[in-house]
């Protein structure tokens, strides 16, 4: 059985079910990415899919969320931490926000990532690495 290797397009596409290749489950056996319910009985006599170096992917997600967190520290406005800094691009004084400066920072990762065997697209990187930076909502103790 051949995998579609064609990375997922946005949601506001309208086409992520058919492009998902639907291979992580969550607890309701349901595919995190599009949703759509994942028959997980299919898979008892199958090989399970490649998901790609694992432990390398989780390390650099965190070597991604420290370059990062620190991106976000050296943007801060001094006077007011919780905005950007101004900066002058061209002849105007902007605040670059701390998305932006992700959006850049997640390019090279990324394909350090899809290198290792990362399956998701360059939306859901960047939504792992802020994941890894913010403390869990609802931790169980």
């Amino acid at each position: 059985m051949g995998m579609n290797t064609q990375t997922t397009r946005s949601i506001r596409k309208g086409n992520l079910m058919d492009k998902c290749l639907c291979l992580i489950p969550d607890e309701n056996d349901n595919c995190i990415d599009c949703g759509k319910h994942i028959d997980l009985s299919a898979f008892d006599n199958e090989p399970l899919p490649d998901l790609g170096d694992i432990v390398g992917i989780c390390g650099l997600i965190d070597k991604t969320a420290k370059m990062y967190a620190k991106v976000k520290r050296d943007n801060a406005d001094p006077k007011d931490p919780s905005l950007p800094r101004l900066r002058i691009v061209g002849n105007r004084m902007i605040r670059l926000s701390h998305k932006t400066l992700l959006f850049e920072l997640m390019q090279p990762t990324f394909k350090e990532a899809k290198a290792l065997g990362y399956k998701g697209n360059l939306e859901r990187w960047g939504e792992l690495v802020e994941e890894h930076l913010s403390p869990p909502t609802n931790p169980q103790l």
